[in-house]
């Protein structure tokens, strides 16, 4: 009878074991559902797994000094987009800002239409299909114009900034280093726009501060034959106005080396957000400096929250795992082990 006793409550502590190891890994999975379920909160828990938090960032950085941690490629430029700067000349022009108009039109013009869209592929079928059916929205863009304008030698980084609190509802902007003239200089692509005051194009430290001063600045368009972003010109306005506060720099550039990486090529073909989450563990994936306001302060911390809450959810899943792995092992060892015991094992 006491033995029988025993086995009963080593069963029920087993039992229990099991429970808690269960709630520990779905409950917690559970909670990462609205990141899952929402495009725009994916991007929010992404960029809080790639926030840097360093506060001596130096975003004014120039050619051919690239700061510490800033990605480049490590990898020869795909042939397919060689071959493409080729066709367009982009070597016989005489500056880097004509070559950057240049790519811009034959992403902008090679499509009667352009209805947008995400493709979320890798770069080859990116420029495809901007190519052949104009799909495509601005990170689609602008990857290509990187790939572009890499194969061609010219130094870019990317600029972008949302509505959200960092998350997906927002835009993205490539800016060149023009090796001619020694300046940074920002373009719109998807907008099919580019800034300037007095007659030079603006980086985009430039035009964000003389959006912020209330300076005078012109707007025009990259291909004059190309849709507009916005058929009227106040609305353009009043979207940059209103992304002001949230401004950040993709600290990295690589976009051969990112679409070539093993856990890229592995995990794209069964989500857009895993490949990231590989590319993060491979070190391919760059981290995000934002410019840090006293407006802006609270959203900051909010994202870091989002990330602790991601690492809590790791955690959790890990311990449940053990606990679960630990109780099935001492169950078919024929020993009965109690919560504590399982969890300290």
């Amino acid at each position: 009878m006491l033995v029988a006793r025993r086995i009963a409550r080593a069963a029920r502590r087993r039992h229990w074991a099991l429970w808690l190891g269960a709630a520990a890994v779905v409950l917690p999975l559970l909670s990462l559902l609205p990141y899952m379920l929402s495009g725009t909160e994916a991007a929010r828990a992404r960029n809080s797994l790639v926030l840097d938090d360093a506060a001596d960032a130096n975003v004014d950085w120039t050619p051919p000094q690239v700061p510490p941690g800033f990605l480049v490629d490590h990898v020869p430029a795909d042939p397919v987009f060689v071959a493409i700067a080729q066709r367009l000349h982009l070597a016989e022009l005489p500056t880097d800002w004509d070559r950057a108009v240049a790519i811009s039109r034959h992403l902008l013009g090679s499509s009667p239409t352009l209805p947008g869209g995400a493709i979320q592929a890798d770069l080859q079928t990116t420029y495809r299909r901007i190519i052949g059916t104009g799909d495509g929205y601005c990170v689609d863009f602008v990857q290509s114009f990187s790939a572009i304008a890499g194969a061609a030698g010219m130094p870019i980084r990317s600029w972008a900034f949302s509505f959200d609190g960092f998350g997906g509802h927002g835009h993205i902007l490539p800016e060149i280093w023009n090796r001619q003239t020694g300046e940074w200089q920002m373009l719109d692509l998807f907008n099919n726009a580019y800034f300037t005051t007095a007659d030079k194009p603006l980086s985009a430290r430039e035009f964000r501060a003389a959006m912020l001063a209330g300076r005078d600045i012109r707007m025009h368009r990259l291909d004059p034959v190309a849709r507009p972003g916005y058929i009227h010109e106040e609305k353009a306005w009043d979207y940059y106005r209103r992304g002001l506060p949230e401004w950040y720099l993709w600290w990295g550039n690589n976009p051969f080396s990112y679409d070539q990486a093993a856990s890229v090529r592995m995990f794209s073909p069964l989500a857009r957000s895993l490949a990231q989450l590989g590319a993060m563990v491979q070190g391919v994936h760059p981290h995000i400096h934002v410019l840090a306001t006293a407006e802006n302060r609270a959203r900051i911390d909010a994202l870091r929250r989002v990330r602790l809450h991601l690492w809590s959810v790791v955690a959790s899943v890990l311990a449940g795992l053990v606990v679960i792995a630990v109780t099935l092992v001492r169950q078919r060892s024929g020993h009965g082990p109690s919560i504590e015991g399982a969890v300290g094992a």
